[in-house]
């Protein structure tokens, strides 16, 4: 199913062919949301075009159960198929409200808001989708999407503030290979990956309980020394982030960190990126080294503690620093950095 109207509204609103054109999710069938015929004929009905017969029966069996989450989507997804955008949204949201776990409307209210143009809208949104469920493919692709659209707009307007040749290459660069990758419009795969599981359709996502001598468990791993090779990973993660560092390699250096690190001082992760960015491209030389690491694990998150030797042309400094890191995809990313 693609959803044409929106693609055509993202272009309106200036989103180049390849650039950053976003994918409506549909929420998987383990949701529970009444009988498996019914739901099979609503998704016919909206995969065919039929919008105003699908949007009846989903009406229908919103009388008989409000609180059903999957035909609430199914109405949301109907009416943004419809150009009725406040509408959907508002839907999204709500759903938001009631099922903060689920990654689904999240990664929706990205694609309408990419289509309004409002990208840090789009951004945040994408952001939740992917801390909700880190195994969401299509969201981190969307993400990544953003992501250069709000580059090409930082470099279009550096090189219309000061004629910077260099950022008018880097925008042409950034649209060149996205096209190349085969960045156009894909057909939305059903069901999406991942999709959490909703044990009714009036509580919140159900959490499993966890007996005493889980809680028991949980609290020993977290202590519990961490073996070799697992050490050996995330010091291998250390050592390229502060090997980037060093070498001035800023694209290096940003991948070290995960999607939803928690930026200092509240600031976009957009605005963080570009600080960290003239931070390094400003010094003629660093040079970055890690002492005395010390790793902490707790099943997909580690704690590093660390005394950090940092040299430039412009600074000398000795700090301890700890990097909370996160596994994902079975690479480490940093997602939370103190110093002190």
């Amino acid at each position: 199913m693609v959803i044409s109207h929106l693609l055509k509204r993202c272009r309106r609103h200036g989103i180049r062919s390849g650039a950053a054109i976003l994918l409506a999710g549909v929420i998987a069938g383990n949701l529970q949301a009444g009988p498996v015929d019914e739901q099979a004929d609503i998704t016919r009905l909206m995969q065919s075009g039929q919008l105003a017969e699908a949007l009846r029966r989903v009406e229908g069996l919103l009388m008989l159960n409000p609180g059903n989450a999957k035909m609430r989507f199914n109405k949301a997804i109907i009416l943004a198929q419809q150009g009725k955008t406040p509408e959907a949204i508002t839907l999204l949201l709500k759903l938001t409200e009631d099922y903060p776990d689920l990654p689904e409307p999240y990664n929706n209210l990205a694609v309408l808001y990419a289509a309004n143009g409002q990208y840090e809208s789009a951004r945040i949104a994408l952001d939740k989708a992917t801390a909700n469920n880190p195994g969401y493919g299509m969201a981190f692709e969307n993400l990544g999407d953003i992501y250069i659209e709000l580059a090409s707009q930082a470099y279009e307007k550096a090189a219309k503030l000061d004629g910077n040749a260099n950022a008018r290459a880097k925008v042409a660069a950034l649209r060149g290979n996205v096209q190349s990758a085969g960045g156009v419009v894909k057909p939305v795969a059903l069901p999406v990956k991942g999709a959490l599981a909703m044990a009714d359709n009036t509580a919140a996502v159900a959490r499993p309980a966890q007996d005493k001598g889980a809680a028991q468990k949980s609290t020993t791993e977290q202590t519990a020394p961490a073996s070799n090779s697992e050490q050996a990973a995330v010091l291998d993660a250390i050592k390229a982030w502060a090997n980037a560092w060093s070498a001035r390699d800023v694209n290096g250096y940003l991948a070290a960190y995960s999607s939803d690190f928690v930026t200092p001082r509240g600031m976009s992760h957009g605005k963080w990126a570009a600080e960290r960015t003239e931070r390094i491209t400003s010094k003629q030389h660093i040079t970055v080294k890690v002492e005395a690491a010390k790793v902490t694990l707790n099943g997909d998150r580690a704690t590093v503690q660390f005394t950090q030797h940092f040299s430039s042309d412009k600074l000398r400094s000795t700090d301890q620093k700890t990097l909370m890191l996160i596994r994902r995809d079975g690479a480490w990313r940093i997602r939370e950095e103190r110093v002190g």
